[in-house]
């Protein structure tokens, strides 16, 4: 299509990227003479009209959105069966090419780039667009750092017919949430979930989950626990570790609730590690501060200088206020009962304070069994001691209890799961048990609290027990009618037991034939399920004589007439005998018990009879 001109306007100059859905052209908008990136649908979803509908939709919508780290879109079009986005052209690469080439990514470098996407994705999230298909592969990084999200129109228009995980569009299986592998409806919780991966891949070098199949990645975002990062990457600070584990939760409720909470925990780690930022909160929001350069610095300490009279003054009328304090506080303040604020929060304590005039001073913080968070445990002077007016009243503060980190026990036995828990102060709390093919029987398959998350001591941990292998499932055989010897040899060439085999009289079934069975014929049970018999004590059934009577056909000269009966006591031949076409046959048949008889002419089957 190179050459081709879309809208009269935008002339297109090379191929520069295909993805599974569409092909990415550099072009130069004629009307404005600037080079423009145009996004062209490929030709066999062009053909799907519910498709194309939500295409546009969704790329109108998000052609409003307008941030420093989004790829903008400027126009939507279409001519003829072709539909095309036109959108910012980014010089760069992408951050797949730049983890390919230096992972793992130093971790300043790492932060800075998810804060960028992070920034991106809320602004889009605000405006009410979710993106579904965050990968690196569309994550642009420009020649001065600027990390720029892409392909926002085209992602939303994904439906449940083209994310599968067999077509071109597999690659982003490595980075969906669970709730999008399972078909459930996506929030922005997704593309945390998605952030969550990409930044385990730019620390660790390597995708959180890997497999041959796409299915098989899918069902490991479902089910496994995050591959361990620090393992991979020593120096990855475990609050870094900590958000990532957050992000990639598998219930999007446990995530961060927005891109932007996402973002502020990244600062805090940039800020804590990194000592050229420093953080300061306001209105409950993190900000980063450039550091003061030396210049400035020195401009404040000669502007310091300056007025060391005035600095002077200030330092003597200083002492002698702080003397008349102390003087005042001596002779002539006002003496307060302290009030018993044990038990009060942080908050509650020093209104209490302050109504009768004192200060509150945290001395220490400690754990606490018993007192919650931010809670006074014990204070310095008791209640009704009388202290001057303005006095600090020291206390010591509750962290709340101390909570224990929950160890790994999945592919432990039980009995090893039970001591290891124990040992962390933890005890096993409900157990559930299922078959498994992954993990032998008795071995821990799941845990709840998960491991590394921190818990009360003495709190139970509810494990998920392995009863290894499901049985092979097999159709139970039909043993009635036949001898208790041969019924139980049956059951052992189809791997089944014998259970309890207990004996009734019949008219109907010889001695030791079976009569019933507790699990009928074909239903399908597990290997080594135990049947239960009846077996007949006899007399058995008497003899009993039937007539058969038969109309031979005519097409012939001749027929040779067999007759075989099946009743209890087997199958036998009890006529053969030639006639003459169209003769009358009447054929006395003796029998015992329930009984067939098969009629043959010329050694062709030609009726069965009951009798």
């Amino acid at each position: 299509m190179a050459g081709m001109v879309l809208g009269d306007r935008y002339e297109l100059i090379e191929k520069i990227g295909e993805g599974g859905m569409s092909i990415v052209y550099k072009a130069r908008c004629r009307i404005l003479d600037r080079i423009v990136a145009v996004k062209v649908l490929k030709e066999e979803f062009a053909q799907d009209d519910s498709f194309v509908q939500r295409f546009k939709t969704e790329a109108l919508a998000a052609a409003s959105l307008s941030h420093p780290n989004l790829v903008n879109i400027y126009d939507v079009g279409q001519q003829d069966e072709c539909y095309y986005i036109v959108m910012e052209y980014v010089q760069g690469q992408t951050l797949k090419e730049l983890i390919e080439r230096e992972a793992p990514l130093p971790i300043e470098k790492a932060i800075d780039i998810a804060i960028m996407i992070c920034d991106g994705l809320h602004h889009a999230h605000e405006k009410g667009i979710i993106h579904r298909d965050i990968k690196p592969q569309n994550v642009l990084i420009t020649e001065f750092g600027i990390v720029k999200v892409a392909d926002f129109g085209i992602a939303q228009a994904i439906t449940k017919k083209t994310i599968t995980f067999g077509g071109n569009v597999v690659g982003s299986v490595h980075y969906i949430s669970p709730e999008q592998a399972k078909g459930e409806p996506l929030t922005r919780a997704t593309d945390i979930y998605s952030v969550g991966c990409v930044l385990y891949e730019m620390v660790t070098g390597q995708i959180p989950y890997d497999a041959d199949s796409p299915i098989t990645v899918a069902l490991k975002h479902i089910h496994d626990d995050i591959p361990p990062i620090r393992a991979v990457n020593s120096e990855v600070p475990v609050s870094l570790e900590g958000i990532i584990i957050k992000a990639m939760e598998k219930l999007p409720q446990h995530r961060f609730s927005t891109a932007e909470e996402l973002r502020n925990a990244l600062l805090n780690v940039h800020s804590q590690y990194f000592s050229n930022y420093t953080s300061q909160h306001k209105n409950g929001k993190t900000l980063i501060m450039a550091p003061v350069s030396e210049g400035r610095e020195g401009e404040v300490a000669k502007r310091r200088l300056r007025p060391a009279a005035a600095i002077a003054i200030l330092a003597v009328v200083g002492l002698f206020l702080g003397v008349l304090y102390q003087l005042s506080g001596s002779f002539f303040g006002e003496e307060v009962e302290v009030p018993d604020i044990v038990g009060m929060s942080l908050k509650e304590a020093d209104q209490e304070l302050s109504k009768v005039g004192l200060k509150l001073d945290v001395l220490s913080e400690q754990y606490h069994d018993e007192v919650e968070k931010d809670h006074i445990i014990s204070q310095r002077y008791v209640k009704g001691f009388k202290v001057k007016k303005g006095r600090k009243i020291g206390v010591v503060v509750s962290l709340g209890i101390k909570m224990q980190e929950v160890p790994n026990v999945v592919g432990m036995d039980k009995s090893a799961a039970e001591v290891e828990l124990r040992n962390y102060g933890f005890s096993i709390g409900q157990t559930d048990n299922i078959h498994d093919e992954k993990y032998e029987e008795n071995q821990v398959i799941s845990q709840n609290p998960r491991a590394g998350t921190k818990a009360k001591p003495g709190e139970h941990v509810d494990l998920m027990i392995s009863k290894g292998p499901a049985p092979q499932r097999i159709p139970m055989p039909n043993l009635i009618g036949m001898n208790l010897e041969e019924a139980l040899k049956t059951l052992k060439d189809n791997n089944l037991e014998v259970g309890e085999v207990s004996k009734k009289e019949s008219d109907a079934y010889y001695v030791d034939q079976v009569i019933d069975q507790d699990t009928k014929a074909q239903v399908l049970v597990d290997e080594k399920t135990a049947v239960n018999l009846v077996v007949s004590l006899g007399p058995g059934p008497a003899a009993q004589i039937q007539s058969i009577e038969l109309l031979l056909p005519e097409e012939q000269d001749f027929y040779k007439v067999v007759i075989k009966v099946k009743d209890v006591r087997g199958q036998r031949e009890v006529y053969d005998q030639m006639h003459g076409g169209g003769d009358r046959v009447i054929v006395g048949v003796s029998y015992f018990g329930a009984a067939q008889a098969d009629i043959y002419l010329n050694g062709q089957h030609y009726r069965t009879v009951n009798i």
